[in-house]
């Protein structure tokens, strides 16, 4: 609902990445007064309760995907596990090659301004190698190029007023027309088994 809501690693450590506007998560646990444990992609992480709010159908695209970028052509550049380069370079998963294309994006955040005058924005990312090693982390934005336009989910949907947790699966959940569509699959053995119990009465009675 707000345009600062972070996916955490848990309530007590650092975020993944900003969650873009509009968008959804699946609720999976109230886990306490302040946070909700969640899926989003193949993450799995907590958000604040007060940015989202509940929603009686699924959404067609809950999720934020096919969001690409590029590397630059200047030089290789390093994918790091936080978004930040410490002298020691402990926090390097994998380097990537200059002009290498379409790694996928998952979210950005603020952190170190690695070089001076170019901002503190980091991309978390997944990149596969030549190997087939696949590597997700934090790539420092300036050096990257041509990042998919971002647009809002312009899915309609109805906001519900819950007072607790209920899982996302509950049949209260459903939209109106997934209901009345179980109904009508429910009762189609039930008439059926009606008309073979009927069928010979009315035969026999001619």
């Amino acid at each position: 609902m707000t345009n600062d809501c972070y996916l955490f690693n848990n309530a007590n450590d650092g975020k993944y990445f900003l969650l873009e506007q509009s968008y959804f998560v699946k609720v999976l646990e109230d886990v306490d007064e302040t946070h909700y444990r969640v899926n989003y992609l193949d993450f799995e992480g907590l958000v604040e309760k007060n940015k989202v709010s509940f929603v009686e159908e699924y959404p067609e695209t809950p999720y934020l995907s096919g969001i690409t970028f590029d590397i630059y052509n200047l030089g290789n550049v390093c994918m790091r596990s936080s978004p930040e380069t410490l002298n020691n370079d402990s926090n390097i998963l994998c380097t990537i090659n200059k002009g290498e294309k379409d790694l996928l994006y998952y979210g950005k955040i603020s952190g170190e301004e690695a070089i001076e005058g170019l901002g503190n924005i980091w991309y978390y990312s997944a990149y596969q190698d030549a190997n087939g090693n696949l590597y997700k982390g934090y790539v420092y934005a300036p050096l990257t190029s041509n990042l998919s336009n971002i647009a809002q989910s312009n899915q309609f949907v109805t906001f519900v007023d819950v007072a607790g947790f209920t899982p996302v699966d509950n049949l209260l959940y459903l939209n109106l027309s997934t209901k009345n569509l179980l109904i009508i699959i429910t009762a189609i053995p039930c008439i059926a088994v009606v008309l073979l119990l009927t069928v010979p009465n009315k035969t026999k009675e001619t």
